[in-house]
């Protein structure tokens, strides 16, 4: 109905009317509806209210509707309807079935084809939930050029309502633009905008959880907890006839061996059980082992650069976050190829950890939950997975994702959440002190993989494992 569609000219001649008077209002609602694959439809709706009515009472019969009622136009025209505010409200609606043929749906509304740019749609399934996220630039800087056809201000000696108009900022306030985005589940989401308001970053996200999908969890780690008890059981006996054997403390895979040199062992809950199995995978699957932030240092040198260590720290820090990109990371340490060759050679280290997939396998076939907690970069994190290939891991939870990083309790939590697992019944396997300190305190089960054990009085607190087979050693029999 305005600008481009495609050139109602009575509509045009409408708003110099109101525009013309401050108490007069226009207001004009952009709505995006989204289903489940990305399409949808755009609903443009144009309300005027009773003064701006009283201005043009025959409006309804002059408006000039032909090129949207058109059905090679694409569009669906309703006719004029009285809203529960008292306004005359004039709609017309268009499907679309991607993001790009959004943007050109929305390229037909105002004189701007930069009006909305950038839109996308993202969809991301995990076991029993499905994340949508919606992000798109709205820029109204053009003012009333948007709202005026070029052809008919030409007719009219350059001036777009036939006049000067005196009170341009009265006249961009009378317009009202709203923006009205409604994913497939959660509340709609809107923006109120102004003509001659700057550019705009919308976004929304929306997560929908399956009820008879997470239920069946709840059953299947009912069944997974009985065979947890008895891993850990076996595991128990194991390292009491290793204290028994060294008469030392050998701080191997149990509670009692967690506690600290110093100060009262820690108390245990109740019936505590082994639900899931969580691992970091940088360090636990993959090797190196070594500080990513550090590896980035080393990755610089030896393309020639010489890294200030603490700038490169700070630059991964926001990167795991989620808030500059792996191009912008690469930009600020200095290196200027093509983000993705950069990207590929640097992960191009990483290998698999000798053991990590028949381990992964092994709590498969004992249908014990893994999940993967880890501070990456969420596009490196999948290229990873997608390049050496370890299935069975039911979950993974990514801090640039979650926007927070180990040791904080934040990404504890969105696991806990996901998962459904409490903290008590959870196994963290990490190569960080401070990650696994940070579990701990929470209250959950602790093991540290490192490539040796610690020296005798050398105690980090938490159970040590040198390889994934200590995990399954049991006591020899007699």
């Amino acid at each position: 109905m305005v600008g481009r569609f495609k050139r109602l000219r009575t509509a045009v001649l409408l708003l110099a009317l109101t525009l013309a008077l401050s108490a007069c209002q226009v207001d004009i609602e952009v709505g995006i509806g989204f289903n489940e694959d990305g399409s949808g439809v755009v609903t443009v709706d144009v309300a005027l209210d009773e003064q701006a009515m009283d201005l043009a009472p025959d409006i309804t019969s002059r408006l000039l509707t032909e090129d949207i009622e058109d059905p090679a136009s694409g569009w669906s025209y309703n006719e004029p309807r009285i809203d529960d505010q008292g306004r005359t409200s004039f709609s017309a609606s268009k499907p679309f079935s991607s993001t790009e043929q959004l943007e050109s749906v929305l390229a037909e509304i105002f004189i701007s084809d930069d009006v909305f740019r950038d839109f996308t749609f993202e969809r991301d399934t995990s076991f029993a939930q499905v994340d949508y996220r919606v992000t798109g630039v709205v820029d109204l800087s053009g003012g009333l050029d948007l709202i005026t056809d070029p052809e008919l201000t030409a007719r009219l000696g350059g001036e777009p309502f036939g006049e000067r108009t005196a009170n341009l900022a009265g006249a961009l306030d009378a317009v009202t633009v709203r923006l009205v985005l409604d994913l497939p589940v959660g509340p709609e989401k809107e923006e109120v905008l102004q003509l001659g308001q700057g550019a705009q970053r919308i976004t929304l996200t929306g997560p929908d959880e399956s009820g008879a999908a997470v239920t069946l969890r709840w059953v299947a780690w009912a069944a997974f907890a009985l065979v947890g008890l008895s891993i850990l059981i076996a595991v128990a006996g194991y390292l009491l006839e290793r204290r028994a054997r060294d008469r030392s403390i050998d701080p191997t895979f149990t509670q009692d061996s967690l506690a600290r040199t110093t100060g009262p062992a820690p108390v245990q809950p109740p019936q505590r059980r082994l639900r899931l199995v969580v691992l970091n995978p940088l360090g636990v699957l993959y090797e190196p082992a070594d500080d990513p932030a550090e590896l980035l240092a080393s990755f610089a040198v030896e393309r020639g650069l010489e890294p200030d260590d603490e700038e490169v720290q700070q630059l991964h820090n926001q990167a795991i976050l989620g808030r500059i990109t792996p191009a912008e990371l690469w930009s600020g340490i200095g290196l200027d190829g093509d983000p993705v060759e950069l990207t590929e050679e640097f992960l191009s280290q990483y290998t698999v950890r000798s053991g990590a997939r028949d381990f992964v396998a092994e709590m498969v076939r004992r249908e014990l939950p893994v999940a993967c907690l880890t501070n990456d970069v969420s596009s490196w994190s999948t290229a990873l997975r997608e390049r050496l290939e370890i299935d069975g891991v039911d979950t993974w939870i990514v801090s640039s994702d979650v926007g927070v990083c180990m040791p904080a309790p934040g990404i504890y939590e969105a696991l806990r959440r996901t998962t459904s697992v409490p903290y008590e019944h959870a196994l963290l396997v990490d190569v960080g002190v401070e990650h696994l300190d940070a579990a701990q305190a929470l209250g959950m089960s602790t093991a540290l993989l490192a490539d040796a054990r610690p020296a005798d009085g050398d105690t980090p607190g938490h159970a040590v494992v040198t390889s994934f087979s200590d995990f399954f050693r049991r006591r020899p029999r007699s």
